[in-house]
């Protein structure tokens, strides 16, 4: 009982913690955030995102490479290394469907965010390595 009882503490506490909202998409909710915004401003607040989102994902690639034992490290740089091949690969088909296949400059906000949520999906991944390698 005991087990089952600090399982449902574990999973809620994931559950609760994870739903913090990160300070890049908080700027780019007060960037998005003005009355009139045009296409043009809305595909800059998501670009500008998307490069936050790169910055940090290189800090916690770095904090990890300061902390992780060589072989560790070795390893995790050979992922990440396949999964930049993965994210090129990803981001030219996002380009090639929504800048010219599709038709509208909303297309490319569209275009802009998948390439941001790919992003920070990996650096949400190395944060919680990080997390779970100083917990």
């Amino acid at each position: 009982m005991k087990k089952i009882i600090v399982l449902i503490f574990v999973f809620f506490s994931v559950f609760i913690f994870s739903q913090e909202t990160h300070f890049i998409d908080i700027e780019e909710s007060k960037c998005l955030d003005k009355k009139e915004i045009s296409n043009a401003q809305m595909l800059e607040c998501s670009i500008k995102a998307g490069q936050s989102w790169d910055k940090e994902l290189n800090k916690y690639y770095n904090l990890l490479a300061s902390k992780l034992p060589k072989d560790a490290f070795e390893i995790l740089k050979t992922s990440q290394k396949e999964w930049i091949i993965y994210r090129d690969k990803e981001f030219k088909f996002i380009s090639k469907l929504y800048y010219e296949v599709k038709e509208g400059t909303m297309w490319y906000i569209i275009a802009e965010n998948k390439k941001k949520e790919i992003v920070k999906s990996r650096t949400l991944e190395l944060q919680m390595f990080l997390e779970d390698l100083e917990y």
